[in-house]
């Protein structure tokens, strides 16, 4: 049966609502949001290519745009492994099974951006020619910035509410919530980054609830979780913390979802030179299946009309 969503973020007094829908998505109330890293190696033997993403993810973001010191995108990040075309092709795809996808910026030249408005048009002529549903805003490490405020405003304005703006955050932001909520105030939701290294269950609810605060409520909030691996290092979500994180609630409502990092990292063995032991140590694809299967179900999900 085609199914569609509509997403709706909750009013809140910092933020206008916002609609993202997607189609021939499952059953699941919450949102799933799987990353794709260029810099891996793909192909048998190798990662995922981006075509191989399941159509029950909700959400892609595509690691990593750049931005030069002339405020220009600079995707040789992306196109580590893969071509431009080839990347745009497999986008297509994906998009066509109803998974939105994203370009993620990763850059601190947020907050140094001379003109706002043409930064922003130069966006959207990026977002046009990748055929991308919007874009992720990854500034780390973070800091203040009045700037970074402008320039997310001009993004929200320039690109339309139609396009999704997403931004990932970690505990370097709990030392300035206030300002967290004024960044998130333009955004469709965000997702929680605590895992590198890996704090804990406890810490990562913890946190979870002081960002979900300082940004009016959890529904904007989504759970990151890791297979960065190796598993025995710091940078790796556990499996049975993996379930609980998806099964858990906060009592103040519902969160948004989970986040994975990355598509491309869930696999057994990653064939890296000299880390024999890289990879999940499960059979490829264990992470993204699993939050999958245990994320809350139910009723949020409309049929198409």
């Amino acid at each position: 049966m085609a199914l569609c969503r509509d997403y709706t973020c909750p009013t809140q007094s910092h933020s206008p609502q916002r609609r993202v829908e997607n189609g021939a998505k499952n059953m699941n109330t919450e949102y799933f949001t799987n990353y794709w890293i260029g810099q891996e190696p793909t192909g048998p033997g190798h990662s995922p290519t981006l075509n191989q993403m399941p159509a029950y993810v909700d959400v892609a973001p595509l690691a990593f745009v750049g931005i030069t010191d002339d405020d220009q995108l600079d995707f040789s990040f992306l196109t580590q492994q893969n071509s431009a075309p080839t990347i745009q092709g497999w986008i297509k795809t994906v998009r066509a099974q109803g998974t939105k996808v994203l370009l993620s910026i990763n850059s601190q030249q947020f907050a140094s951006i001379q003109d706002p408005l043409g930064f922003a048009q130069t966006v959207q002529s990026a977002v046009t020619e990748w055929g991308v549903d919007g874009i992720d805003i990854d500034f780390e490490p973070p800091f203040q910035s009045q700037t970074l405020i402008t320039v997310v405003k001009q993004l929200r304005s320039t690109l339309g509410s139609g396009v999704i703006l997403t931004a990932p955050i970690y505990s370097a932001w709990l030392g300035m919530l206030d300002f967290l909520g004024q960044f998130a105030d333009s955004l469709d939701y965000l997702t929680t980054m605590d895992y590198t290294g890996y704090p804990g269950f406890e810490t990562t609810i913890e946190y979870f609830n002081q960002y979900a605060k300082a940004i009016g409520g959890p529904e904007r909030l989504a759970i990151g979780i890791s297979c960065m691996g190796p598993s025995t290092s710091a940078n790796f979500t556990p499996l049975p913390d993996l379930i609980k994180l998806c099964q858990w609630e906060p009592e103040e409502g519902q969160k948004q979802g989970a986040m994975l990092y990355t598509f491309s990292y869930d696999i057994k063995v990653r064939p890296i030179p000299n880390k024999p032991t890289s990879g999940t140590g499960y059979p490829d694809g264990t992470w993204t299946k699993t939050i999958h299967e245990n994320l809350p179900v139910a009723s949020k999900v409309t049929a198409a009309s």
